[in-house]
């Protein structure tokens, strides 16, 4: 017995155990926190050597990118950075994580379900600097009961703006308890990029900012439209969801993200669904928006371990839990199969996926002050949405502060 315990002591102390490697990982939104570590326990479940580590979310992704750009000074930044997509130009320009190229060298991408298409969201001039780790485009949540009531037809919504706004005062006209329209100035500048984009228009484009051409203030237009002639009110946009919950609201505008919500706040109460983004011009499409993977560390084995992570997060398994936690839509082409029986079940879902064809990238403003711009433009709607500006003052207000803060 002595023997047999001595040996297995000897054993214990001869086999090493399995090196630890530890990613930290700094994302935004702490309503994001539950499946974020989710994936990370399903990752380290298969990936004992490997501990992620989920440091506190910041309340949005430019208090993200903030944060960062602070602990980069400080040498003590995370390993790897969930970004607003929207603000890599800006983890470029400050040099903040390394390309992924010597991660990518020797990868099949195409063969792991990352379309061009798909790598292009997170691209800076050509150079890969990180993944899509969620990907999603507005689209219009719309009550069935009500626009049945107001002589729509929820198998048919309207596909243009002057379609939407004429069945939003429809929807007005119902009764005093009911609100036909809403769609929010958003926490940054990506709802007016959407306005933008209906009609196909980047924010910036050869040097012209499109708030400074005819075009560009038509889709600044329909947000004074969206009030002036739909009934917008000028609350909120928590307050405008919990009149979509209680079944007050007629339609609503907002990133597919917020399906999941929808469904645990409706319930069976009443009829809901989504329908894609009406569009301004024919060829009018919608800005995707979501958060980059970026690899910050430059320590070898780290950024190999960040990279199997990334890879996993970003892979069909990884966003196929990230789809049914959220409504996000895939961003690996693998993932499809595996949703093919939830979308068949959960049609609202799928809608933002089916946009794909006509989205464009979240657009970056070039240079450090994307933050400063993005804030300008929603202080500027909001200006609107109050009836503090028109749209005129507007567009003049934006090309002007937009123009001095570009490089």
């Amino acid at each position: 017995m002595r023997n047999t315990m001595l040996t297995a002591a000897l054993l214990a102390t001869a086999v090493p155990a399995a090196a630890q490697t530890e990613i930290s990982v700094f994302h935004a939104w702490p309503h994001h926190a539950e499946w974020q570590q989710r994936l990370a326990d399903d990752f380290m479940a298969a990936n004992p050597d490997v501990t992620i580590r989920m440091l506190a979310p910041s309340t949005d992704y430019d208090e993200g990118l903030v944060s960062v750009i602070r602990q980069d000074m400080a040498g003590t930044a995370p390993d790897l950075f969930l970004v607003g997509s929207h603000l890599l130009a800006e983890v470029a320009a400050r040099d903040l994580a390394p390309p992924m190229d010597d991660l990518l060298d020797g990868r099949d991408m195409d063969a792991l379900g990352y379309s061009d298409a798909a790598l292009a969201l997170t691209q800076v001039d050509g150079v890969q600097v990180g993944l899509p780790w969620t990907s999603s485009t507005p689209v219009m949540f719309y009550n069935a009961e009500l626009v049945r009531q107001a002589g729509g037809d929820p198998a048919a919504m309207p596909t243009t703006w002057d379609e939407a706004i004429a069945l939003g005062k429809a929807i007005e006209a119902l009764g005093d308890d009911i609100e036909g329209f809403y769609y929010p100035p958003g926490d940054d500048d990506w709802m007016v990029q959407n306005l933008l984009a209906t009609a196909n228009l980047a924010p910036l484009s050869d040097g012209t900012i499109a708030f400074d051409t005819p075009e560009g203030r038509d889709a600044l237009a329909l947000f004074e439209r969206f009030h002036d002639e739909a009934g917008q009110e000028a609350i909120p946009n928590s307050a405008a969801r919990q009149m979509m919950y209680a079944g007050k609201l007629g339609l609503y505008f907002n990133s597919t993200a917020a399906v999941r919500s929808f469904a645990r706040e409706i319930e069976d109460r009443f009829e809901w669904g989504t329908a894609p983004m009406p569009r301004l011009t024919e060829d009018g499409g919608v800005a995707s928006g979501g958060m980059a993977a970026v690899i910050l560390t430059d320590d070898p084995e780290k950024r190999q371990a960040a990279m199997e992570y990334v890879l996993y997060g970003t892979g069909a398994e990884g966003q196929a839990t990230i789809v049914q936690a959220t409504g996000y839509m895939p961003v690996n082409d693998g993932a499809e199969a595996l949703l093919a029986d939830f979308y068949s079940d959960n049609p609202a879902w799928r809608t933002s996926a089916t946009q794909m064809d006509r989205s464009l990238p979240w657009f970056a403003w070039p240079g450090q002050n994307g933050i400063r711009i993005s804030q300008e433009v929603v202080d500027t709607i909001t200006a609107v949405a109050n009836d503090r500006l028109d749209t005129a003052g507007a567009a003049e207000r934006l090309t002007s502060e937009i123009g001095a803060l570009l490089p």
